[in-house]
């Protein structure tokens, strides 16, 4: 083995946790995606112990927030599950 070959290998195995390393630190991570949750028009009504009229008399006043897709009327889980906790929407409201 030559000097040339022995410093090579002797700046490899410095030099390769450092730059192993520093790769790490730039390389990004990847956060996993929170998969949204939908409740029908019929779920959400359940979990609000209402009827469909007053679902919609409260969407319209922009108490639940709802999304027609295909036919369906959907109301974010997530949103909704924090309406009730924070009892923005209950079915007396006088």
């Amino acid at each position: 083995m030559t000097d040339f070959e022995m410093l090579r290998q002797l700046l490899r195995d410095l030099l390769k946790p450092i730059i192993t390393e520093a790769l790490a630190e730039f390389t990004p991570t990847t956060t996993p995606v929170k998969e949204r949750r939908f409740y029908t028009r019929e779920e959400a009504c359940r979990l609000l112990r209402i009827g469909t009229t007053t679902f919609y008399r409260l969407a319209k006043k922009g108490k639940i927030v709802i999304l027609k897709i295909e036919g369906k009327t959907l109301v974010d889980a997530d949103d909704l599950d924090e309406a009730i906790e924070t009892r923005s929407v209950f079915r007396y409201q006088h």
